[in-house]
């Protein structure tokens, strides 16, 4: 009762506190330009912030209420590292997330002042703005942190978790056997799996509802992986996300009333990762993330440079930027379907291929964890 108790939590905490967060955000100017509508309409952003809040209560509710109530034995130290980890980089996504909208804040303020010094005759702000924000300011694409400064930012939050010991120090691997990591695994696997987590959910974005539904899917996913094979604290960080996640979606589905932001995507990845270290569901999530890694190799393709989004067509649908396929969105794009289809098919595939990975590792005895 306890673990449903914390995902009803969860969920009602994202969905009734995700409005307030709408106005909050578009107050403060954390907004961002949805490029894939005709008007391109600013939309509050950084919706990771309230995913956050519904993460934070579910999971504390749970950790109170079996102190409180039950003698199971749960490892208390495991989920308040999660905690600890998913906190440190939902706020590394939120600086992301303000950086860019100040960007872009500043500049339609500084050009609103142009054009009225331009009507009254004067040209000294107007070259000073230029000097700051460049000739061709007004087509640019305004960006965030690098993804080097935002790799470096991540490893701090893998500290909570390698001081708890969490994960797997030995490994079975095909052909190898019983791999004994020692400190590596720690002092570099975990960090460096947490670091490409976080990274994948975040380049696989792009339409309405997609970051969210994918990391859906995923917890699902990994939830009831941890649920047939006994693994309590995974159960609990997987399934608490899963809620929340569910809730944001009601207002992020296209057309959304609300953007996830990276505080969102790095958030969600980090969530999916302790969970993932927590139940030592390290093998399991390799084939899981199989979409993922294919993005990362798509997107790796382009140097990273590409986008996932699409241009928008008179007659409704997205096609692909390029002429080449730089990530999952581009080949969907390219059958001429619409934002809210091409969201509905990769979240839908995905799914599927979980359901299959699923199959596999209960039912095949050579796939077993």
């Amino acid at each position: 009762m306890i673990l449903e108790a914390s995902v009803l939590i969860g969920f009602a905490v994202v969905l009734m506190g995700t409005p307030i967060a709408e106005k909050y955000l578009a107050a403060s100017g954390i907004y961002s330009r949805d490029q894939q509508k005709q008007d391109r309409p600013r939309v509050p952003t950084s919706g990771g912030l309230i995913v956050l809040m519904g993460f934070i209560f579910a999971l504390t509710f749970y950790i109170g209420a079996n102190s409180l109530f039950t003698a199971a034995e749960i490892q208390t130290e495991l989920l308040l590292a999660a905690l600890s980890s998913t906190t440190i980089i939902a706020l590394i996504g939120l600086v992301d997330d303000i950086h860019v909208d100040f960007r872009d804040v500043v500049a339609e303020q500084v050009k609103t002042e142009i054009d009225l010094d331009i009507r009254t005759g004067k040209t000294v702000l107007h070259e000073k703005a230029l000097l700051f924000f460049g000739e061709d300011h007004e087509d640019e694409e305004v960006r965030g942190l690098s993804q080097f400064t935002k790799a470096l930012m991540v490893l701090p939050a893998a500290l909570p978790l390698i001081a708890v010991g969490a994960g797997s120090w030995t490994m079975n691997l095909p052909i190898l056997g019983t791999v004994e990591w020692g400190l590596i695994y720690p002092l570099v696997l975990l960090p460096l799996g947490l670091i490409f987590v976080a990274n994948a959910i975040n380049i696989l974005a792009g339409t309405n509802g997609l970051e969210a539904g994918l990391s859906l899917v995923a917890a699902l996913a990994l939830g009831i992986f941890a649920y047939q094979n006994g693994m309590t604290e995974a159960v609990a960080i997987s399934f608490t996300l899963a809620a929340s996640l569910l809730a944001f979606l009601v207002y992020n589905w296209y057309p959304s009333s609300i953007l996830p932001g990276d505080s969102l995507t790095y958030m969600s990845g980090a969530v999916l990762f302790t969970a993932i270290v927590a139940g030592d569901m390290e093998k399991f999530a390799l084939f899981l993330f199989m979409p993922w890694i294919l993005e990362f190799l798509l997107k790796a393709r382009s140097k990273f440079n590409a986008d996932s989004w699409g241009l928008l067509q008179e007659d409704g649908t997205l096609r692909p930027k390029y002429e080449k396929n730089y990530s999952l969105t581009h080949p969907v794009m390219r059958r001429g379907l619409t934002e809210k289809q091409v969201t509905t098919v990769l979240v839908s595939a995905t799914a599927i291929w979980a359901a299959i990975v699923l199959v596999l590792f209960n039912y095949a005895g050579f796939l077993s964890a």
